[in-house]
C-alpha cells in the first residue's frame, strides 16, 4: 500500500512528472498560439494548476466567444483570426476569389505568418484584387520579412489611389519602408504630408532623425519636444502602445541612433 501511495505521489504530486509534462505541453502550446506573456509566468510558477488554468481559460471550447474578454487585444485578435481562417479554408476549397484570398491573407498576417500571407495576397492580386484591397496587406507581409524596398512600390501605388489610406497607416508605412530601405530623402516629404493631416508619434520621431542627420537640429528638437509634451497627457493604453517611440524621442541626439523595431498588429 505504501508503494502505491508513493507512486501516486510521484506521478500526481505538485512536483511529480504529470504536472511537469502538463507545464511543458502548455508552454509549447502558448508559444504556438502566441498567448500573452503572463501565461508563461503562471504556467512556470504554478506547474500543478497553471497549465490547467491556461487550457481552461485560453483553449477550452466551453468558453468559446467569451474568451476574448479575458485576453489582451492582441491575443483576442489572434483567436479571432484562427477561427475565421478555419471558415475561410472551407470556402477556398471551392472558390479562390480575390475577396476571400485577401481576407485569408489578412487573418494569416494577424497570426504572424507573413510568408504564408504573402502567397495568399499575391494570388488575390493576380486573381483581380484591387489596389485598395490587396496592396496594404501585401506590403505588410513584405515589411514583416524585412523586405522594405519591395514594399515601397505597393504602398506608393496605394497612396496615389487613397492619399489617407487606412486612416493614415498607408502613408506611414510608405514613409517607414522608404526610411528603412535607406531612402530617407524620399521619406521626408511623405512624413511631412502625413503630419499635416494628423499627429503620428512614429512619423514625428522618424522625421526628427532624418532632420538631425541633415544638421537641421532646431526643427528636429521641436518635433521631439512635441512628442515628449504630448506623451504626458496620453491615456495609459496609448502610452503603452507608443512607449518605444516615446522613449526613442527622449534619446535621439545626433540622428545616428537606431529606431524601435516596427510593430505590426
Amino acid at each position: 500500500m505504501h508503494a502505491i501511495f508513493s507512486l501516486l505521489s510521484l506521478g500526481f504530486g505538485c512536483f511529480g512528472y504529470v504536472p511537469t509534462i502538463l507545464a511543458v505541453i502548455a508552454l509549447i502550446d502558448a508559444v504556438r498560439v502566441g498567448a500573452d506573456w503572463y501565461w508563461f509566468l503562471i504556467i512556470l510558477a504554478f506547474p500543478g494548476v497553471g497549465p490547467i488554468a491556461y487550457f481552461v481559460v485560453v483553449r477550452s471550447p466551453m468558453l468559446g466567444a467569451r474568451n476574448a474578454a479575458m485576453m489582451s487585444p492582441g491575443a483576442a485578435r489572434r483567436l479571432q483570426a484562427r477561427r475565421r481562417l478555419r471558415e475561410l479554408q472551407v470556402q477556398l476549397a471551392n472558390w479562390r476569389g480575390p475577396g476571400i484570398l485577401t481576407e485569408a491573407g489578412e487573418e494569416t498576417l494577424a497570426l504572424g505568418k507573413p510568408q504564408e500571407a504573402e502567397k495568399l495576397l499575391r494570388e488575390a492580386r493576380s486573381n483581380g484584387g484591387s489596389v485598395e484591397d490587396v496592396n496594404f496587406g501585401l506590403a505588410q507581409s513584405l515589411e514583416m520579412q524585412g523586405r522594405w524596398a519591395e514594399a515601397v512600390p505597393l504602398l506608393d501605388e496605394l497612396v496615389k489611389v487613397e492619399p489617407d489610406s487606412h486612416l493614415g497607416e498607408g502613408p506611414l508605412h510608405l514613409a517607414r519602408s522608404l526610411d528603412e530601405a535607406g531612402r530617407g530623402e524620399e521619406a521626408e516629404p511623405v512624413l511631412r504630408k502625413l503630419l499635416e493631416r494628423r499627429t503620428v508619434i512614429e512619423a514625428q520621431v522618424r522625421l526628427a532623425r532624418l532632420l538631425l542627420r541633415k544638421g537641421e537640429a532646431e526643427e528636429a528638437q521641436r518635433l521631439l519636444a512635441e512628442v515628449r509634451s504630448d506623451a504626458r497627457i496620453l491615456p495609459r493604453y496609448l502610452k503603452r502602445q507608443h512607449g518605444a517611440w516615446i522613449r526613442a524621442a527622449g534619446r535621439l541626439k545626433s540622428g545616428a541612433e537606431s529606431l524601435p523595431r516596427p510593430r505590426f498588429t
